[in-house]
């Protein structure tokens, strides 16, 4: 009984073990686009750094993690046999072929043939099939012989029938010989001596021989399937399974075994079986489901305890480490929970369940469903003990894979703790609150709390007993306060835009570092009490783009766990300038459940991410829990007049490497060889003396610069994969030589020139400043001639125009004078002839007068009048002024006519002056129809049309005679 409960618990704990190895397996197929060689694959080795070389059709094919070579044999043969030897070289062999890969300085491999060391010039021995590294030894199988080779010394093991297998195993080499047996070799004597008889192993073809559990032990599969255990110092082998079913036709092409012991073993056309410790075969597993060939040539475990699949078509790695892997797909996942051993998962389909070890998680291969909750399934929870479940359809108990009501309520969101009472919960509902209540074993689901009608799916309580925050996805931010009875809602606070808010929707509430923040479409806020109203959080919005809505914030460990615009990461909480990782998660990109995104966290950095497309888990490395990775360069090479030249990676005594001047593109390859590689690797660069910082994490593996300056420069890489492992950096130093006019020599006879060509420019600058001062001090005396000339311009102008106006104001009052002379004339002749009248009257009424006294009196009057005769003297005196003030005017009538006579140029003039005929006649003594006589005389002798108007004409003979005279 106690035996057959060993072998229960035993084969548990294998399908545990195995579990746990699957929960992160991911495999990543290689094809020919990225190794650009033939499909078929034989065989594998790696070197110290972690580069892998593959044994290939088309010869050796060499992986650093990043970039892929090709190394082809001198015969084109394909390469059947690898070996790594403790000089750092690698071996191979090929048909009648072997040789040593090498890496030259520059970091490119090339092969060395040692045909003629081995002694098989001219001689056919097809493939070599195997060749082992042993103390100072190298043993080379072929069908025919085993080569031993130390130093220059090389020993032939000839065989009476053909050696068909051989491996190392635990110190001992083995070769299998047809019908022989298994043999081992003497290293001394350099012979084999049968170590395990044909029967042993019912005289099958041995394919692999592995190092069992315990010295001595050895693990032996055969091409028909069989795996033995064998004790090499008994020649004794027991039989432990046979992988393939009774009357199977299939073949074992090779096998390799596990850290955990399980055996993996390759197949012609079955893919990969599991062989377990306790013998118990796994035929199909499902972690090989994604595996794309089913022929198999031979199985390599990698240092990195992950195994390479060489294959008929491909090479393909499965990588045990991956960080993450999907746990279920059958619906979409809400919310996940993991209690008393087992995985619970709340989807658009109902509730899920499954057995899980958090310390070691599984991936369940069949997820259970529970019957009776059909539909949507909001949350799962642990609380007090029991599984709660809020579905659709109302909440339930979830106990044994059975589902028991709770009350008659539906439509619920969640359940949260009241923390001031013990036992009781608040139920969210799609519209409002329930109280809730443990009585015992029982859930008691009591009367809907009163006041608040809002759905309550997203609710925070706060460290004010009673009062609660509710967001709602369009409505905004509710803050309620519940009386202590939990009866009805004392007060309800609707919070909006009016309130610091930029945006009501789409606001969520979570708790970071005990404080109660609420994320939005703008950004993440806090709610101030004294101001009443959110203001931005600013350590979140400095960390979390605030253009972004982030709506999920999940504390964890050092960890800050989001989900911003679909994409989730996380970031370290107590960095002072936290990063954000996010490109490990790309792949769950716009998967999540807008609004009820599903993050839980689970023990050392493990998180559950539920999607549309089922749950994931992710494993994030501690980046001290494997030192040593380093990053490393592949190749240097620079290009010069469209010519690629390669430069070396190491030099002597640490001299920088030397390129020449002007090259066009320098060009650093790089790689973290040892980086698991089943995960994306990012690196980060930068150039001193170019670069000021450290660049951006890229997938690219190379860096170019263009046309880099004479100097010496250092480029420095490092190295991450995408879970958070780190590379170490490595560094790589090189100097531009100059030309000779780019050398300091060159530089201080420039200094020289510069500073007498400084020297003279300032000479010359000098000079050319005096020459410009004279010049300017020239053109400002010219300038103020010129200023001067115009101001005496200006005042001649002035002048000029004081005289034009004297001028006029003289010509106005000669006018004016000629207007009184003319008007005092005619005075004066108007007098005389009152005069005349006045005499003649006198005459006449003397003759009637008869008195003597009379007749004096008169006579006394007659004395008077002729003491004041008007006579011609007047005339005269009117003659003289009248020609004084019309000089000009005369003289220039005399150049038109000198026949004019006096009486006619002072016709002239008063009809310049606007007199009249009338006006005209008793001035001149003329009757008016002299006047017009006259005028017409004049008129010819000027030669004045009849049509033009002669005073007109008059007023610009004065013009121009004025003109004249100044």
């Amino acid at each position: 009984m106690s035996k057959t409960i060993f072998i229960f618990l035993s084969v548990l704990f294998c399908n545990l073990t195995v579990w746990a190895q699957s929960n992160n397996v991911k495999i990543r197929q290689y094809t020919r686009a990225d190794f650009n060689a033939d499909t078929q694959f034989w065989t594998a080795c790696e070197d110290a750094s972690g580069t892998l070389f593959f044994g290939n059709n088309d010869g050796v094919v060499i992986f650093d993690g990043e970039h892929w070579q090709k190394v082809i044999l001198p015969n084109n043969s394909s390469v059947r046999s690898l070996a790594a030897g403790k000089n750092r070289k690698i071996y191979a062999g090929g048909y009648n072929e072997a040789g040593t890969i090498t890496k030259d300085k520059s970091g490119r491999y090339s092969y060395t043939s040692i045909v003629a060391d081995l002694q098989l010039e001219g001689r056919n021995i097809e493939n070599i099939w195997d060749i082992q590294s042993l103390d100072n030894m190298l043993l080379y199988r072929a069908f025919n012989e085993v080569i031993i080779t130390q130093g220059k010394t090389a020993t032939h093991i000839p065989t009476s029938s053909s050696f068909t297998y051989s491996a190392l195993v635990g110190g001992d080499y083995l070769v299998q010989e047809t019908n022989h047996g298994l043999l081992k070799l003497d290293t001394a004597k350099r012979q084999l001596t049968v170590a395990f008889n044909p029967s042993e192993y019912n005289n099958e073809d041995i394919v692999s021989l592995l190092p069992g559990n315990a010295h001595g032990q050895l693990i032996a599969v055969t091409v028909q399937g069989s795996v033995y255990k064998g004790v090499v110092a008994t020649g004794k082998m027991e039989l432990l399974t046979n992988v393939f079913a009774q009357g199977e036709r299939d073949e074992v092409s090779g096998a390799v075994t596990y850290s955990n012991g399980t055996l993996f073993i390759g197949t012609v056309g079955s893919k990969i079986i599991l062989v377990m410790q306790n013998g118990e075969v796994i035929h199909k597993p499902t972690i090989f489901r994604s595996l794309q060939e089913s022929a198999i040539h031979g199985l390599y475990r990698a240092k990195d305890n992950n195994i390479w699949v060489l294959q008929n078509n491909g090479l393909a790695y499965i990588d045990f480490k991956s960080p993450y892997t999907s746990l279920f797909n059958k619906a979409s996942v809400y919310d996940a929970l993991s209690a008393n051993g087992t995985l619970y998962l709340a989807t658009t389909e109902g509730v899920y369940y499954a057995p899980f070890n958090e310390e070691a998680p599984a991936s369940p291969s069949d997820f259970k469903k529970i019957a009776g909750l059909q539909g949507q399934t909001w949350s799962v929870q642990l609380l007090d003990g029991d599984v709660i479940a809020s579905h659709d359809n109302g909440l339930f108990k979830i106990d044994n894979g059975t589902a028991a009501r709770i009350g008659t309520n539906a439509d619920l969101w969640k359940v949260t703790p009241i923390a001031e009472k013990p036992g009781f919960y608040l139920a969210s509902h799609y519209n409002g609150l329930y109280l809730l209540e443990k009585k015992g074993n029982e859930w008691v689901m009591h009367p809907k709390i009163a006041g608040f009608n809002v759905s309550a799916r997203d609710i925070m309580p706060t460290s004010e007993p009673g009062t609660y925050w509710v967001c709602h996805g369009y409505q905004g931010v509710f803050r309620i306060r519940i009386d202590p009875s939990y009866s009805r809602v004392n007060s309800v606070d609707h919070f909006t835009t009016k309130n610091g808010l930029k945006n009501s929707f789409n606001v969520n509430v979570f708790r970071w570092q005990n404080d109660i923040v609420f994320t939005t479409n703008t950004g993440i806020y806090t709610f101030n009490q004294q101001q009443n109203r959110f203001v931005p959080h600013a350590r979140l919005n400095a960390i979390l783009d605030p253009a972004k809505n982030t709506r999920k914030l999940v504390q964890s460990g050092n960890r800050t766990w989001f989900v911003q615009d679909d994409e989730a990461g996380y970031f370290y909480t107590a960095e002072k300038s936290p990063e954000l990782h996010k490109d490990l998660f790309l792949n769950l990109k716009g998967s999540f459940n807008r609004g009820m995104e599903c993050l839980v966290s689970l023990a050392n950095g493990r998180m559950l991410f539920g999607t549309t497309n089922g749950l994931f888990l992710y494993t994030v490395d501690n980046p001290n829990a494997n030192p040593g990775i380093a990053t490393v360069i592949t190749q240097v090479s620079y290009s010069k007049n469209q010519k690629q030249e390669l430069l070396p990676l190491f030099s002597r005594n640490g001299e920088p490497q030397v390129l020449p001047n002007q090259t066009d593109i320098l060009r650093f390859d790089f790689a973290a060889p040892k980086m698991t590689h089943g995960t994306q690797i990012q690196y980060s660069y930068i150039l001193d003396n170019v670069d000021q910082v450290w660049s951006a994490w890229q997938n690219i593996a190379y860096k170019e610069y263009t046309h880099l300056r004479p100097g010496t420069y250092t480029f420095k890489v490092k190295s991450r994969n995408t879970a958070g492992l780190p590379g170490s950096e490595t560094q790589y130093t090189f100097t531009i030589v100059p030309k000779w006019y780019q050398t300091i020599l060159a530089y201080l006879l420039y200094a020289v020139v510069g500073i007498l060509i400084v020297l003279g420019i300032r000479a010359l600058v000098k000079k050319r400043i005096r020459h410009e001062r004279n010049k300017t001090r020239r053109e400002a005396e010219q300038s103020k001639k010129l200023l001067e000339l115009e101001v005496e311009q200006l005042k001649l102008q002035r002048d000029k125009e004081a005289i034009r106006k004297d001028k006029l104001t003289l010509e106005e009052d000669v006018i004016n004078k000629s207007k009184e002379l003319a008007n005092y004339t005619l005075l004066l002749v108007q007098k005389k002839d009152i005069f005349s009248e006045l005499t003649s009257d006198l005459k006449e009424l003397k003759d009637y007068v008869k008195n003597e006294e009379s007749r004096k009196k008169l006579l006394q009057i007659f004395q008077k009048l002729n003491q004041h005769k008007i006579g011609e003297e007047y005339m005269e005196v009117f003659d003289v002024n009248f020609e004084k003030v019309h000089h000009n005017f005369f003289e220039r009538l005399k150049e038109l006519n000198p026949t004019l006579t006096k009486r006619e140029l002072r016709l002239c003039a008063f009809v310049k002056m606007n007199l009249s005929n009338k006006e005209i006649s008793p001035l001149l003594g003329i009757s008016l129809r002299g006047i017009e006589n006259a005028r017409y005389r004049i008129r010819k002798k000027l030669n004045v049309a009849g049509e033009d108007n002669f005073a007109a004409f008059l007023e610009a003979v004065a013009r121009d005679a004025d003109v004249e005279a100044h």
